[in-house]
């Protein structure tokens, strides 16, 4: 071996001692009192106990107790603080919006209309006022006659035979009393006929008889009659009179307007 060879594994060797204790802590040199700095406390805790860096040596030179703890550099061991505005306030959260919904329209409810009560309107009281009495004028008395039945005559034959017809007559006396004459007199007949007797006829109406005066007239009818029953027979008529409708006059006494007149026969 050469010197320039011893020499280089020398100085490899010193290169390899370096590089493990620069390999524990970055850096392992010892200060101008033969005690590691700062940088090298590190790797000298880690040294063998007989080297530079042991516990034996920097006993004797009293390293321990001039070797101050290193202050960390405060701007290297700083931990990054957030910015307190960044981490106080937090990044607002969008809130959506709610969208109010329509307010529905209330129906409008139809109120119902009372019904109207009528108040009775009091009737004003009428102020009677004086009527003078109305004259109520006298009605002329209507014209009349007094028409009179004065008597009734039945005339029949004094025998008759059963079966055989016979005949019966009648007069009918009437008379006009007054005041108002002549006196248009309707008289009328009416036969009453016995049982077991017929006649041709019924009653008998005579129109239209003027009656004049206070005078008496006679009215005259007959009938035809048979009897199937024998012995004495009786027949009745009755006769009246009355002024006729076309008349412009009323009776005053219409009691005495009847009469009655009867006769009889013996049938053999």
């Amino acid at each position: 071996m050469n010197k320039w060879g011893g020499l280089l594994i020398v100085f490899s060797a010193i290169l390899v001692a370096a590089g493990v204790v620069f390999a524990g802590t970055g850096a392992s040199i010892a200060d101008k009192g033969g005690c590691p700095n700062p940088h090298s406390e590190t790797g000298g805790s880690h040294a063998d106990e007989h080297s530079a860096h042991g516990s034996e040596k920097r006993e004797e030179r009293g390293c321990d107790d001039a070797m101050e703890t290193p202050t960390p550099d405060a701007q290297a061991s700083a931990t990054p603080t957030a910015d307190a505005t960044e981490q106080a306030t937090p990044e607002p959260t969008a809130t959506p919006t709610a969208t109010p919904a329509p307010t529905p329209t209330p129906s409008a409810t139809p109120t119902e209309e009372p019904t109207p009560t009528a108040t009775a309107t009091p009737e004003p009281t009428a102020t009677p006022t004086e009527t003078p009495p109305t004259e109520v004028p006298t009605p002329t008395p209507v014209p009349g006659s007094d028409v009179e039945i004065v008597g009734v005559t039945v005339s029949l034959p004094a025998t008759a035979f059963a079966g055989v017809p016979f005949m019966m007559s009648v007069d009918i006396s009437v008379r006009n009393n007054g005041p108002v004459v002549p006196a248009v007199v309707d008289t009328t007949f009416a036969p009453a006929l016995p049982a077991g007797c017929t006649a041709t006829t019924g009653a008998i109406t005579v129109q239209n008889t003027a009656l004049t005066g206070n005078l008496i007239t006679t009215i005259s009818r007959a009938w035809n009659v048979t009897c199937t029953a024998t012995g004495s027979q009786g027949f009745t008529v009755n006769g009246s009179a009355a002024i006729d409708p076309l008349q412009p006059a009323v009776d005053p006494n219409p009691a005495n307007n009847s009469g009655t007149g009867g006769s009889s026969t013996i049938v053999s």
